[in-house]
């Protein structure tokens, strides 16, 4: 309803009862043209905003006797309230408890009218925290008015039964958005009726309390759903904001190894209209759910209980204090045997009825699949299941999904936005056959989403590669990035897209200049013929945009406002001309722009009678008021023989006569304000046809409110197909931005091998594509080489900080990267089509789930021998380092072992313990060991017997350079202690550990020594003549012994000085051998 001008003469409707009043003296007679001064617009709304006690307090005034214990016992009701004791967001807030003294026996006789209005509304929604209207403020009661005041910074105090606490009304919008993002179920409670409305029905319902109720409902997952509604401040959220059920089930027979239960989810993103649904089994760390939450990284929880402990433990640490996500637990055992699907059933069968266009819709969403296959667009991002359509969709879900489904749909009832999930145009499961597995360990060590310092999308692949220019766009991408494709034509049909469109840019500049281009790219889109100049105008121009994705599904809700509803509209029809004949005869019914924007509901209609005739009569009936109003004023004139007399406006207040001080007028004009020179009055004929004025622009207002939301409902037959182009346009956006990251970093495209060639994985001058983006051109690139029926597997040792943690994260993030569609950095890439990325990365613990350091890398390895197959690329990072050296070693390696042996997957596997490499013999050709060079220019830690003087670290410490570089062979040195210097260890600390080091070192080798010692000893055996068989031999294989010891220490060193040294020392010995 658009902003009406304040009336002065609405001030008599807000001002307390006369009959209430305690008698008084009459006024003097000639002050009639003063009666209305007391109620400006300033004072008026003053008024409005005292306590409801204020009038009272006049007309109770008792005596002094009986005052004081009153007052006392009053003063001790009133402060009894908590202020501190605040409920948790999501707690039932409750209304505190009334003064007996001051109620009846249970008839609420204590509360005044308002109070008691909030009271039975609480009683009707009690887990809501209510925003009342009051006046020009939304007042907050009881436990509500403490946590708003906790949350928002502002006062609660008490006043008469309960706490309250109040916040203007222009910042409705800024203040539900605190309070839902703190974890909150906030209510908005208006006034249903006006002042002029009220006092014209009369009667009883005159001296009542305005007539309230409920008119919206708000958390984190439905906000953005119903933002339109939402005036006064409050920026909205470009990310997804999924709501999320979880039901699970003991596994009735474990089919695969390690899994114990069959948990069920259904995820609503309500402000799009997206529906993801998935059933699966998991093991007893719920790795499989884990992985799902941090896909979707919903914001509200529905818990379908009851819920397995390992999975509500995982769920209660997600949704942690520190995460404000809501949770919300509901019973599913009322459903019964098959009561969800009855449920849903029942549900789905009056919705066909209701909405006869639903199967039109669906013969759109096939024509657009259909045109998007044509244009290399595929069908399985689009997230549509072609199988969930109606009641025998529902009937093909699994049970489980079907539960989740039903309580998912009983919760959205309390919204009013229930009726999205009956079209299964954006139904999709989780995932698919044609995507990629990424576990909840790749997605957080691999850092795809966020980075693991500050949790921050900084630094993310996600920030590396998002070039998008819409909000939709942005989330679709975040989808393709979390759920890469295993499906080769896919990603073949994506490759070709993002290469066309690469090859129709000229240089980066000129897609620089195009995206920062024009306003009406729009419009001149279709005159250009080039096609990154088409997309860069269109998607430009959507950017600068509302939302369409959220704004359509808003117009779905009934929630949208007005200008929202022709800025989307026009948005998407710019972007596609061939929309117009769909809602040509609708959109022409949006009349003003201007009034759109202005949220003017009262010219937002063109007043046909034919199309809306109530509208129309509403119009005539206020232009006849204004009508007399403009026959009293020529009266007038001929009155007072002032023919120039014209109606004036002065602070809000409309359609006074502006007369000179010393002008005598009749005794019943009424004066409302004046100046030194002039005094404007009202006239009873002016108060009376203003009356009837404000009354019809308000019964119009109601009216247009009830006509835009029958619009709106109307207009929800186009939502598929809307819904359906704006998921294009985020595909064309999505691949818009993987072709300018091709262009802009000289990304190569990648070769997919066909299905029945070997797995393998060549990359060619491979680069890390975050670092690449903060290092340039100083990023060392490397080479990956790996094939399973050739070595399948590399064994990376090397210095601490050398780079290997860096390697293997590049070699897993350029698979993800080509398999979402991308181009990639390196200088070539073959790869198979990777069914799966498993990661063991790092060192954590849980202290939330109870579990330690050592107990998350089993766990993890675990998780890996359960789920990789001869298709996953493995990465394995340090694993066994939490425990003892011996029970790591043997961890290590017999995971390695398991993986090679019965996985035949290909693996990279980082360790510092050397005693992995001899799996090489093992697994001969398969397996090959390498090291990150370096350069070391002298031994890394001198040990003297010398007091170590200030300032001599660096002669003591050497010098090593890292080199980067991936290079054949097994490194014997870690320089741990090295990183100790970097990390500022106090000097005494590291000398002390190099002298441990270096005995540790020689006691290695003395046991090695003795070792083949007592073997050369007794080389075949126990007895004599075994024995002295060997003695003529025990002097070349001693020789030998020494030999390949040189050659060892030849081929792991990088200094130059001790690997000539090694070689003359070997040539030595060859020599005495052999003329010995």
């Amino acid at each position: 309803m658009g902003k009406q001008p304040k009336q002065q003469v609405l001030s008599r409707f807000f001002a307390p009862s006369a009959a209430a009043k305690p008698p008084v003296a009459p006024p003097p007679p000639n002050p009639p043209a003063s009666a209305f001064a007391s109620f400006s617009p300033a004072k008026r709304a003053r008024a409005l905003s005292r306590s409801p006690k204020t009038p009272d307090a006049k007309k109770h005034k008792p005596s002094s006797s009986s005052s004081a214990p009153a007052r006392d016992a009053v003063r001790r009701r009133l402060l009894e309230p908590p202020l501190s004791a605040l409920p948790a967001p999501t707690a039932v807030p409750r209304l505190p408890a009334s003064n007996p003294s001051s109620s009846g026996s249970g008839s609420g006789k204590g509360y005044t009218p308002l109070e008691q209005q909030v009271v039975d509304l609480k009683a009707r929604h009690p887990d809501v925290l209510l925003m009342v209207e009051v006046g020009y403020r939304y007042r907050f009661f009881g436990e509500d008015a403490a946590a708003a005041a906790s949350v928002l910074g502002i006062v609660a105090h008490p006043d008469r039964s309960f706490l309250t606490a109040s916040v203007p009304t222009f910042r409705l919008g800024f203040h539900v958005r605190r309070l839902v993002a703190a974890g909150h179920k906030v209510g908005v409670v208006r006034q249903t009726e006006t002042a002029a409305i009220k006092a014209a029905h009369g009667g009883a319902a005159a001296g009542a309390p305005f007539a309230r109720g409920l008119s919206a409902v708000y958390t984190r997952a439905t906000i953005e759903a119903s933002a339109g509604e939402l005036e006064g401040g409050g920026a909205p959220e470009e990310g997804s904001r999924y709501l999320v059920c979880v039901v699970d089930r003991e596994a009735e027979a474990v089919g695969r190894e390690g899994f114990e239960v069959k948990v069920g989810v259904v995820a609503v993103e309500v402000s799009t209209g997206e529906v993801v649904h998935g059933e699966f089994m998991d093991g007893a760390s719920r790795s499989g759910l884990e992985a799902v939450l941090l896909g979707l990284a919903p914001v509200e929880v529905i818990l379908g209980t009851p819920l397995s402990f390992a999975t509500e433990k995982l769920m209660r640490a997600y949704a942690g204090p520190a995460s404000n996500v809501r949770v919300e637990c509901t019973p599913r055992m009322c459903f019964g045997e098959a009561g969800a699907l009855a449920e849903l059933l029942s549900f789905f069968e009056k919705s066909e009825v209701n909405s006869p266009t639903i199967e039109n819709n669906r013969q759109m969403i096939e024509i657009s699949e259909a045109d998007n296959s044509c244009h290399g667009i595929d069908n399985n991002r689009q997230g549509i299941d072609n199988d969930l359509h109606g009641i025998e969709g529902i009937m093909a879900l699994p049970e489980l999904v079907v539960q989740a489904m039903a309580l998912i749909v009983r919760y959205l009832k309390g919204f009013g936005m229930e009726r999205l999930i009956c079209f299964g145009s954006s139904f999709r499961p989780f995932s698919a056959n044609t995507e990629m597995s990424l576990s909840a360990n790749a997605l957080q060590q691999l850092e795809v989403l966020k980075n693991n310092s500050d949790g921050s999308v900084e630094g993310s692949l996600f920030q590396a590669m998002n070039n998008t220019c819409t909000a939709f766009g942005s989330r679709l991408f975040r989808h393709w990035l979390t759920h890469p494709l295993c499906d080769r034509n896919l990603i073949c049909a994506r490759h070709d897209a993002v290469s066309e469109i690469s090859e129709s840019m000229g240089s980066r500049q000129h897609s620089d200049s195009m995206l920062h281009d024009g306003e009406d790219g729009g419009c001149t889109a279709s005159v250009r013929s080039d096609l990154s100049t088409v997309l860069s105008s269109i998607l430009t121009m959507l950017g600068r945009s509302l939302d369409s994705q959220r704004g359509i599904t808003r117009i779905f809700h009934c929630k949208a406002t007005a200008k929202e509803f022709v800025g989307v509209i026009e948005a998407i029809l710019t972007a596609g001309k061939q929309l117009q004949k769909l809602v040509l005869e609708d959109t022409d019914t949006v009349s003003s722009q201007h009034a759109a924007d202005q949220g003017d509901m009262l010219n937002i209609f063109i007043a046909s009678v034919d199309q809306f005739p109530e509208v129309a009569e509403g119009h005539v009936t206020v232009e006849m008021a204004k009508r007399k109003l403009d026959l009293l004023i020529v009266e007038y004139r001929k009155q007072l023989g002032m023919r120039n007399l014209e109606y004036k406006t002065v602070a809000g207040t409309t359609y006074l006569i502006e007369l000179p001080v010393d002008r005598r007028v009749p005794s019943n004009w009424m004066k409302v304000n004046s100046t030194k020179k002039t005094i404007r009055y009202h006239t009873p004929e002016i108060v009376k046809n203003l009356d009837n004025l404000v009354l019809a622009k308000e019964e119009l207002a109601v009216i247009c409110r009830t006509t835009w939301h029958t619009f709106l409902m109307d207009f929800g037959k186009y939502y598929a197909q809307f819904q359906a182009t704006v998921e294009s346009l985020a595909a064309l956006d999505c691949l818009y931005s993987l072709a300018t990251l091709a262009k802009q970093n000289n990304y190569v495209q990648p070769n997919f091998v066909p299905e029945n060639e070997a797995s393998q994985i060549h990359i060619k001058d491979g680069r890390h594509p975050v670092l690449e983006s903060l290092l340039g051109d100083n990023f060392v690139p490397n080479d990956t080489d790996l094939q399973a029926d050739e070595e399948y597997c590399q064994i990376v040792t090397g210095p601490n900080m050398g780079g290997k943690s860096c390697y293997i994260r590049q070699v897993a993030l350029i698979t993800i990267m080509a398999q979402v569609g991308s181009f990639v950095p390196a200088s070539s890439a073959r790869l198979h089509v990777v069914d799966g990325i498993y990661t063991r990365m790092g060192a954590s613990d849980s202290i939330q789930q109870g579990t330690s350091t050592f107990y998350e890398e089993l766990n993890e390895a675990s998780n890996i021998l359960h789920n990789c197959s001869s298709r996953s690329l493995v990465i394995i990072d340090e694993l066994g380092r939490g425990t003892s050296t011996h029970d790591g070693v043997a961890i290590a390696y017999a995971t390695l072992q398991y993986l090679l042996k019965e996985k035949k997957c290909i693996v990279i596997f980082v360790t510092h313990y050397p005693k992995i490499l001899d799996i090489q013999r093992e697994f001969e050709g398969s397996v090959g060991a390498y090291h990150v060079s370096y350069l070391s220019t002298r031994k890394l830690l001198e040990i003297t017997d010398e007091k170590m003087e200030i300032g001599t670290e660096t002669e003591d410490l050497g010098e090593i350079t890292f080199l980067y570089k991936l290079v054949a062979g097994a490194s014997d040195r870690s320089f741990g202690l090295n990183v100790a210097l970097l990390a500022q260890l106090p000097l005494s600390c590291i000398r002390r550990a190099s002298v441990m080091a270096a005995k540790l070192q020689e006691e290695l080798s003395e046991r090695e020594e003795n070792k083949v010692g007592r073997l050369m000893e007794k080389p075949a055996g126990h007895s004599p003549k075994a024995v002295c068989a060997a003695q003529p031999y025990q002097g070349l294989m001693e020789a030998c012994r020494r030999i390949l010891g040189d050659m060892r220490c030849v081929e792991s060193s990088n200094d130059l000085t001790d690997t000539l040294s090694h070689l003359r020392n070997a040539k030595e010995i060859a020599v005495k051998t052999t003329k010995g």
